[in-house]
């Protein structure tokens, strides 16, 4: 059974997209608001850590989302089927002919 037919596959890609989204925040927050308290660092490098924590997010969350799109959007039949280029198929068919017949 391939990974993307299995129907516990989109859970396992919703916590692995909120875990990408939230650690960052998280580790950033956190960590600044301890190095600001410990050290007694001025206000603006919390501002700063947060907005870092914000750029590590969305960075993580579009690469993780190129990522999947990649995975999810692969075709599972990569042959390349007559039909696709047949002239027959199209409005102006009318005037093919076979070249075998």
């Amino acid at each position: 059974m391939s990974e993307k037919k299995n129907p516990l596959a989109a859970y396992a890609v919703a916590s692995q997209f909120a875990f990408v989204i939230l650690a960052p925040l998280l580790v950033f927050i956190v960590g600044g608001h301890y190095a600001c308290e410990y050290f007694g660092w001025p206000d603006w490098v919390m501002v700063l850590c947060i907005i870092l924590g914000i750029v590590f997010m969305i960075g993580g969350a579009v690469n993780h989302l190129m990522k999947m799109i990649k995975l999810f959007a692969k075709d599972d039949k990569n042959k390349y089927r007559r039909y696709y280029s047949d002239p027959r198929d199209n409005d102006y068919g009318d005037e093919y002919h076979h070249p075998h017949k």
